[in-house]
């Protein structure tokens, strides 16, 4: 029989998901964080380990607090299994609770029921509500970050490689400026890719240009790669394409100014008369991508890079104070890139 863990405490997803592996559960679970994708996936593992297929009917209740009437989550809680050793309750976006909802849960935070497994999801813990305080003493708590810029490399890496294939260097860096820092949007390119190989083992920088590409119609990638050559007409024209396809105004710059850190980096690399392949070591791009950001790193003098680098941030900040015209701040900001005195065409 599966061991209940009756601990409390704060796990990473990937230490909980060693735990469920093991079948050692816990009557409560906290997930909470921005990162959806993984939140979904590790819930979808909890749920296939905790409670059978067969069974589910019964031993199963996913509730959202959008609807949520407190004592009916309370009794299903409370609840027995029907033919199964344990059942499961999800209620999800808890903080969205109002505090009268919330209070009445409080009994099951503070003493779970030893044959129900509860988890309780949010996108945020207000630690000043009775509810988070409650289940920061009680349950497992697990937190899902978004992942770094620096770091979705080597997420989409390990995403491809646990799907039983491999990625291009040169791959990899095309769909990360392509497509962004957000997992979901990443892994559905990548699961896109996978129809796309059929029975090929390796995604290479080809089928992303084909197919994200081709799915997207404009990628920031196209459109970072015009700003730091120095052509308003073709990157303005991508930021409209983009905005179009629904990309948030705020990963545009994301990625711009990713784009521009590289090329600072670059240009203070330039003069260190390095290999190629130390280059792009350095640089964190592969080497079939070096040429084109030394090129465009030339273009500009340290006095325009750092500008752009100090635009790009001013941009950010008004994007995320809700401008209610962020076609007009983006075009205004991409044309006065492009024509930043210290760049060269």
């Amino acid at each position: 029989m599966a061991k209940r863990q009756k601990r409390s405490g704060t796990l990473t997803p990937a230490q909980v998901l060693a735990r469920i592996r093991k079948g050692d559960f816990s009557p409560l679970y906290a997930f909470y964080g921005p990162e959806d994708l993984e939140k979904k996936e590790v819930l979808k593992t909890l749920i296939d380990a905790v409670v059978e297929p067969a069974t589910r009917t019964f031993n199963l209740d996913v509730l959202h607090a959008e609807n949520l009437e407190a004592a009916d989550a309370v009794n299903r809680a409370a609840a027995f299994p029907m033919m199964a050793a344990r059942r499961m309750v999800v209620i999800k976006r808890v903080d969205r609770l109002p505090e009268s909802a919330a209070t009445q849960l409080l009994p099951l935070i503070r003493t779970p029921s030893e044959t129900t497994v509860l988890v309780l999801t949010a996108q945020t813990f207000d630690a000043r509500k009775k509810l988070f305080t409650g289940l920061r003493k009680s349950a497992v708590c697990v937190e899902f970050k978004q992942p770094y810029e620096s770091e979705i490399p080597d997420w989409i890496r390990r995403r491809v490689e646990a799907a039983g294939k491999r990625i291009e260097p040169e791959a990899v860096h095309l769909l990360h400026m392509g497509v962004g820092a957000h997992p979901q949007d990443l892994a559905n390119e990548l699961e896109k890719l996978a129809i796309h190989l059929s029975d090929r083992k390796t995604i290479t920088r080809d089928d992303v240009a084909r197919v994200a590409g081709a799915f997207r119609g404009a990628t920031v990638f196209e459109l970072a790669d015009a700003v730091g050559r120095g052509q308003s007409g073709p990157a303005l024209a991508s930021l409209k394409r983009l905005l179009e396809q629904g990309e948030h105004p705020v990963s545009i710059v994301a990625m711009l100014i990713r784009h521009i850190g590289i090329l600072r980096k670059a240009r203070w690399l330039q003069g260190l008369r390095l290999p190629r392949t130390e280059l792009a070591g350095r640089l964190k791009v592969p080497p079939f991508f070096l040429s084109g950001y030394m090129n465009q790193a030339a273009r500009f003098d340290d006095q325009a890079l750092w500008d752009t680098y100090g635009a790009l941030l001013d941009a950010d900040d008004r994007l995320k104070s809700h401008s209610r015209t962020p076609f007009v701040t983006l075009s205004r900001l991409i044309y006065d890139l492009c024509r930043r005195p210290g760049a060269r065409p």
